[in-house]
């Protein structure tokens, strides 16, 4: 047993479009989220395992057929809306690049009974206030960044001997979450407008948020009830943040602490399907050679290319607009703003209530031997070397070995394999 218990269940699958094509499971980067099994027709489909999904979405975006979607809260939030539940709202910094009609937005929602809506980059600058702090309060401290649930789901499921080093800093979300409790006596329920489907994980954990809004669905609402933007424009409900506006690009927490600490802290940044690999390597790599901070997100392009993004906008696009975000933030106000608003912080803020803890997700994790191992081979015919390194992929795995180690933990079942299936068709063929 690895890693209380939390099934993450926002990721699912419609069986009746599964096509049992395997791409779901080749592009996950967890080898037991995904079961595949023959349904009562025989059909090969393949399903989602909650306890061992970490909502990275990459099976979602991977399937051709429609057969993946995820759940979000915006249905329920315009219902309380029109219920009368008064609802403040947090919006991350990838809408400006994602939504771009924002501003009218806001306005449409403070007409149907909005109370306040912040941004996010405000959460974005206490969080790197709250680095700030808890590095000089704990200089040989090796931390992992923990903006990105999608990562702080894998360490709590598949490497819980790592939490230890993920930052107890919240997320730019919760912090903003914490402020508008905290210090705005913002006692209404707080829906986050979002380009992220872990985000539900993480408000589950936390309670911060209530709603979980993403950006796909809430224009995908807009559309399917023909609902007309108004004219005019509205702004956040809070003096403008500073340098957090740049969290949502791959390295935006890296940019902001280099802004402070140039380089007296060592920061390493990965994003993209191949940071669990190096968080693995992470773990097994002496303290002395890690960096202090390793900045990793889920989304290969960061958050402005999220999981529950509305559309994907180049990669020169979101560039021009937050080149214009920092230049209005670096540029027309200088280091001594900066200095001054930290100051301000350290006066008004006790870093304590911008901390979190991390809690293990206990799960059986199955232990294969090779005798177990040679069993999933037999059971494809795969009984010499070269039968057991076809390794064509067509079942979805790197590897035979990959399959067969499925097949063992009973994730996945012989019949997948295209190559059993061609030399049983070959077999049939014979006695007919």
């Amino acid at each position: 047993m690895i890693g209380g218990n939390k099934m993450s269940g926002i990721i699912k699958t419609n069986n009746n479009l599964c096509t049992g094509c395997n791409r779901c499971v080749r592009e996950c980067p967890m080898e037991l989220a995904n079961i595949t099994y023959q349904d009562e027709s025989g059909d090969i489909k393949v399903r989602i395992n909650p306890e061992m999904c970490i909502s990275c979405g990459h099976c979602i975006s991977a399937c051709k057929h429609k057969a993946r979607y995820y759940m979000d809260d915006t249905e329920r939030f315009f219902a309380d809306l029109e219920r009368g539940i008064k609802i403040s709202i947090i919006a991350a910094p990838s809408i400006r690049t994602n939504l771009p009609m924002w501003r009218r937005l806001f306005t449409y929602l403070k007409n149907q009974g909005v109370d306040k809506i912040y941004d996010v980059s405000l959460g974005a600058d206490i969080c790197i206030w709250g680095h700030l702090k808890y590095l000089e309060k704990n200089p040989d401290f090796k931390l992992i960044t923990q903006p990105c649930p999608v990562i702080v789901s894998y360490l709590e499921i598949y490497q819980p001997e790592l939490i230890k080093a993920l930052s107890p800093v919240h997320s730019p979300m919760a912090c903003t979450a914490i402020y508008m409790k905290e210090y705005e006596d913002i006692s209404s329920p707080i829906a986050a407008l979002s380009p992220c489907i872990g985000k539900a994980d993480e408000f589950s954990e936390t309670n911060l948020c209530e709603y979980n809004v993403t950006f796909a669905s809430i224009r995908e609402y807009l559309m399917k009830n023909r609902i007309k933007l108004p004219a005019e424009q509205s702004e956040f409900d809070h003096y403008k943040s500073g340098l957090g506006v740049l969290f949502p690009l791959p390295g935006g927490l890296k940019e902001n602490i280099a802004y402070f600490l140039g380089n007296k802290v060592s920061i390493d940044t990965a994003e993209g399907v191949s940071i669990f690999n190096l968080l693995n390597i992470y773990g097994e790599t002496p303290k002395e050679i890690l960096p202090h901070v390793f900045d990793v997100l889920n989304c290969a392009g960061g958050c402005n290319a999220g999981t529950a993004c509305s559309y994907f906008p180049n990669f020169f696009e979101i560039n021009r607009t937050f080149n214009k975000c920092r230049e209005q933030a670096i540029y027309e106000r200088g280091h001594t703003y900066y200095e001054n608003l930290y100051k301000q912080y350290d006066e008004q803020f006790d870093l304590d209530k911008f901390l979190r803890n991390y809690t293990p997700r206990l799960i059986n994790y199955p232990q294969v031997s090779d005798y177990d191992i040679d069993l999933a081979f037999k059971s494809m015919h795969k009984n010499d070397f070269a039968a057991q390194n076809i390794d064509c992929g067509a079942c979805g795995n790197e590897t035979c070995y990959n399959m067969a180690r499925k097949i063992a933990m009973k994730v996945n079942i012989p019949v997948n394999c295209i190559v059993k299936s061609i030399n049983d068709a070959k077999d049939l063929s014979c006695l007919s």
